[in-house]
């Protein structure tokens, strides 16, 4: 597998695991530029001087304080915009290779993912395609509804949360309610002639 950049994932970091002890043990394959550990999702980032010694760390087994943690490229981060759609609609049998297969065509695939429930493994019925050039993603965008696996799906372009909701706001806008104890979700609706 050849790496493209120095930025690894490590899945299945502990709270124990500090930057520096990230940044101590990744240090015996190379120099370590930057180290940033998300809590919430149990992650963290090691980005190397070297990407070479980033490719040598890929090659190894990481056990840190006793614990085996998943050591994967991290995937470089690129401006999507218009290159990604989503599937709606899909069958629940679909396969990740006929769901792909079906939008290759169309061009070439980045990625493509049909998103499956955590717990059954069977599909949610929807999935993400994002393509190399946007004209692919307009082509399959020129039909709304697709026939995949006898099933008529719906493609929509993506639209990046930054672009759905204005900074400060929460999606959607609620409140909680104690005496109720549920959440109540605001819609806001112009009267004419009330302003």
């Amino acid at each position: 597998m050849k790496l493209m950049n120095s930025k690894l994932v490590i899945n299945g970091i502990s709270t124990e695991m500090d930057e520096r002890i990230l940044r101590r043990h990744f240090s015996t394959y190379g120099e370590v530029k930057h180290v940033v550990i998300d809590d919430k999702k149990a992650i963290a980032f090691v980005t190397f001087v070297d990407p070479s010694k980033a490719q040598i760390s890929l090659q190894q087994q990481h056990i840190i304080l006793g614990r085996k943690v998943e050591v994967r490229p991290a995937k470089p981060k690129v401006e999507i915009g218009k290159r990604k759609i989503f599937v709606g609609g899909l069958p629940r049998s679909i396969t990740d290779e006929e769901f792909k297969g079906y939008f290759e065509k169309f061009g070439s695939i980045v990625d493509a993912v049909v998103i499956h429930d955590k717990e059954t493994k069977r599909s949610r019925g929807f999935g993400f395609v994002t393509y190399e050039a946007e004209e692919s993603a307009n082509l399959v965008l020129r039909t709304n509804f697709h026939l995949l696996n006898n099933k008529r799906v719906e493609v929509k372009k993506v639209t990046p949360r930054q672009e759905m909701v204005p900074n400060g706001f929460e999606f959607p806008p609620h409140y909680y309610d104690p005496y109720y104890q549920t959440y109540f979700y605001v819609v806001w609706v112009p009267i004419p002639g009330f302003y």
